[in-house]
């Protein structure tokens, strides 16, 4: 399976309890710079949507976010940013890559690799061990379903 880019953001905005996979949204890229321009041309709208922006008010938003994108070479405090900015409305858990979702040390990969090893029946004695690439495609398949019934908020 290709290791693509990946990011999910949940609603912020209300009380996403209520709904069944917490307003949570999965979006596959095929390379980062495809995150990029969702963050910038479809991210950036949807946030405007949730607060109410006007259109001013959106393109100031989004020269803000490319701001942050130029100058930011971590992802990871990229994410953080952008959730500053977007304080009470949507509120990302996920930006990075399928390998780092397998692997890396994080709270929402280690509660999906957590839910992962739980549902695939492997593992009992880490967890949160990484998936090992072979199992990429079960691991993607699950996302959905972990989106829906893990705890990750």
């Amino acid at each position: 399976m290709e290791n693509q880019w990946a990011i999910c953001h949940v609603d912020s905005s209300f009380d996403a309890s209520l709904l069944g996979n917490r307003g949570s949204q999965w979006h596959w890229f095929h390379s980062r710079d495809d995150l990029i321009e969702y963050l910038l041309n479809e991210y950036i709208y949807l946030l405007a949507d949730a607060g109410e922006l006007d259109e001013e008010q959106a393109e100031s938003a989004r020269e803000r976010f490319e701001l942050l994108i130029e100058q930011s070479h971590d992802d990871t405090v990229l994410a953080e940013q952008l959730n500053d900015l977007t304080d009470s409305l949507r509120r990302i858990v996920w930006f990075g890559t399928l390998a780092q979702l397998a692997e890396i040390d994080d709270e929402f990969a280690n509660a999906l690799r957590s839910y992962f090893w739980n549902d695939y029946g492997d593992n009992e004695d880490d967890p949160e061990a990484a998936v090992p690439e072979e199992l990429w495609p079960e691991f993607a398949d699950t996302i959905d379903e972990f989106l829906i019934e893990g705890e990750y908020c």
